[in-house]
């Protein structure tokens, strides 16, 4: 499916579930709000450790991102001596305290400088979703084509793009790179990280690649 098509669908799955939620209310259904809310990283297995921040007289917090969703957190640490910048662990961790959510803006200058390296190493984790941007991308208007998203990318790099995929598409990054003369894997941690910086970039990825359940 080309992925102006699945902007569509994640749109009208989102519309149509407000839409249930509403009538619930109008007709005195389930209050939602009765009901405890998962929390947003449940399905995360691990935390790639950004930056050790001192918190004097609180200890330590760590800022970092998880897997395989990509959410910016932070976390008390309650055992600092298996933590180091740009270590992986496990999320459900006992050397740290519960994940909180950070903000781009409110990261240390340390992790900033951390953040692209770090997306790139969990892109390489799990590539096909990513990978399938690559494959999948499509116009999303008679101007404007889905590899435009991408740092770099203009109209005429995104139409010879589209030549070089053809129909049968790339098996990896490295074929992309090679068809290309991109770094592929790159301008796209990039563009997650400019959308990680600024909430009013749309289409955004991480939402349609990395965290959608579609």
């Amino acid at each position: 499916m080309l992925l102006f098509g699945t902007f569509r669908q994640q749109f009208h799955s989102r519309g149509g579930t407000a839409l249930n939620n509403l009538r619930d209310m109008q007709l005195g259904g389930p209050d939602e709000s009765d009901e405890d809310e998962p929390s947003p990283y449940e399905s995360e297995t691990h935390i790639r450790v950004l930056d050790m921040q001192d918190r004097r007289p609180m200890g330590h917090e760590i800022h970092g991102i998880t897997e395989p969703s990509m959410h910016l957190i932070r976390a008390r640490v309650n055992d600092s001596v298996e933590l180091s910048k740009g270590s992986r662990m496990a999320a459900d961790s006992e050397s740290i305290g519960p994940l909180s959510e950070i903000r781009h803006r409110d990261l240390s200058p340390a992790a900033i400088g951390e953040l692209t390296e770090a997306l790139l190493a969990t892109i390489s984790e799990t590539p096909e979703k990513h990978l399938g941007f690559y494959n999948s991308a499509g116009p999303m208007s008679l101007k404007y084509h889905a590899f435009q998203l991408l740092p770099g990318i203009g109209n005429s790099k995104a139409l010879q793009m589209v030549q070089l995929r053809g129909i049968a598409g790339w098996n990896d990054f490295a074929a992309v790179d090679e068809a290309c003369g991109i770094e592929s894997a790159r301008l796209l941690a990039e563009r997650y990280v400019k959308e990680m910086e600024d909430d009013a970039q749309t289409p955004r990825l991480l939402d349609i690649l990395v965290r959608s359940e579609i």
